[in-house]
């Protein structure tokens, strides 16, 4: 729970993998998709806070943004269902070729069902640095415009092939989180 609340925080709520090749390749990483539940302990209309409970006791204090209209329809004991989605996609390109213009895009909707809910995307697509690659695990580290460095598990090592420390590679970082909200009875 606390991996998709977390993410929730960060909108209500970064990536990864690929080298320069002769010929351009995409990847296309299968999405992931994790559900949790928690329970409403805490609504705060002032600071325009929930408190959630997990279903191992841990809580977490989320914010709720301004977009969200329908924060006053949440009451203490009603469950929230929180689906959350990643995906990455990435290009391996050969020496020379263009980079992609970074882009992002965030999007938020509230639903228009009876009781609230709200599904927030976040689409980030750059071209990031190998810093190590790990055939073993398998993994890959890889260093962002920004200088953060970020470390993922590949899901087929088959994937690293030809990749090596100070590749450059192109990457879109999909994320999709689903709240909604069920009343207790």
């Amino acid at each position: 729970m606390m991996r998709v609340t977390r993410n929730i925080t960060i909108g209500l709520i970064y990536a990864v993998i690929a080298s320069p090749l002769i010929a351009q390749t995409t990847v296309i990483r299968p999405g992931q998709t994790e559900a949790t539940t928690a329970t409403i302990r805490q609504v705060d209309l002032k600071t325009r806070s929930v408190v959630l409970r997990g279903d191992d006791g841990s809580t977490l204090r989320v914010f709720v943004p301004q977009d969200f209209t329908r924060l006053n329809e949440l009451r203490i004991d009603d469950t929230v269902t929180i689906t959350y989605y990643e995906s990455i996609v990435y290009r391996l390109r050969r020496r020379g070729a263009p980079k992609p213009p970074v882009s992002e895009e965030v999007a938020v909707s509230e639903t228009t069902a009876p009781l609230p809910g709200a599904t927030l995307s976040h689409q980030l697509t750059e071209r990031v640095t190998v810093k190590a690659v790990d055939r073993e695990a398998p993994s890959i580290t890889v260093t962002d415009r920004h200088g953060r460095t970020v470390s993922r598990h590949v899901e087929h090592a088959s994937g690293l092939d030809g990749v090596k420390p100070g590749d450059h590679i192109d990457i879109t970082y999909t994320e999709a989180v689903l709240a909604t909200v069920t009343r207790a009875k």
